[in-house]
């Protein structure tokens, strides 16, 4: 593909191309991480801040903060065959960076309202670098919208004990073990307690747009049950764990 300003090119070894291609696939009409990001509308004023998507890929995900007004909207990642397709969504730019598990990100101390990512720690050995690292280009007071899977709630972990399958909800189904791109596991206290010993502070516990109840989760009449559930008993019923947290120093 042809670059776009502002876009480096170098691939990133740790997330093969045709994961990308496949995110492209879901339509934007299909983007189940728009709830969330209609809820962080909430807390932060989009269209005056300044937002650095962690691991932007294609952009896909965070389309509607786009749609909102955002203007200044920056990704870093790995992978940048395909950033010119963030580009071309309305990122203002993106970096790469070669290992989100020792580098820096390529941006100076304070200098955004608010950081988003989603769906990357799970790949990372080393994820709490990447954690001080937003903490330091996060402004004192901006807020960090965090997403991780949940692997084993209830329903996974029953499904565990029939099938020995650590990819419970088939999330790449043609993977083996010795390829599954997922390398951490998730749980919801010691990912909090994580982000508070660094001293963000939670604003909103956004997992219950997860929840992840089998026959419940499927009747519209019982949704107001389902959140409560996943609110209480996060490790259960939610199937990813989705935090928003603020920076201390204000």
């Amino acid at each position: 593909m042809d670059q776009s300003p502002g876009v480096e090119s170098e691939k990133n070894v740790h997330f093969a191309g045709k994961y990308f291609e496949e995110i492209e696939e879901i339509s934007e009409s299909d983007n189940y991480f728009v709830p969330v990001l209609k809820d962080l509308a909430k807390w932060v004023d989009l269209k005056n801040s300044t937002v650095l998507d962690v691991g932007c890929g294609t952009g896909l995900f965070m389309k509607h903060l786009l749609n909102e007004g955002c203007t200044q909207c920056y990704g870093v990642d790995g992978h940048t065959d395909f950033a010119d397709l963030a580009i071309k969504r309305g990122y203002k730019e993106v970096k790469q960076i070669e290992d989100l598990n020792v580098n820096k990100i390529p941006f100076n101390d304070d200098t955004f309202d608010v950081v988003v990512c989603k769906d990357v720690f799970e790949h990372l050995l080393n994820p709490t670098h990447t954690v001080s690292e937003i903490k330091r280009v996060l402004k004192p007071g901006g807020v960090f919208l965090l997403h991780v899977p949940n692997h084993f709630p209830l329903s996974a972990r029953i499904k565990f004990l029939f099938t020995n399958d650590i990819d419970t909800f088939s999330f790449f189904k043609n993977e083996s073990r010795w390829t599954f791109p997922h390398i951490r596991f998730y749980e919801f206290n010691d990912t909090l307690n994580v982000l508070e010993k660094l001293n963000f502070s939670l604003v909103k516990d956004l997992s219950y747009h997860f929840g992840s109840i089998p026959f419940l989760s499927r009747f519209g009449f019982m949704k107001g049950l389902v959140k409560r559930l996943t609110n209480k008993y996060p490790n259960q019923f939610a199937c990813g764990f989705t935090l928003l947290v603020r920076k201390g120093g204000v």
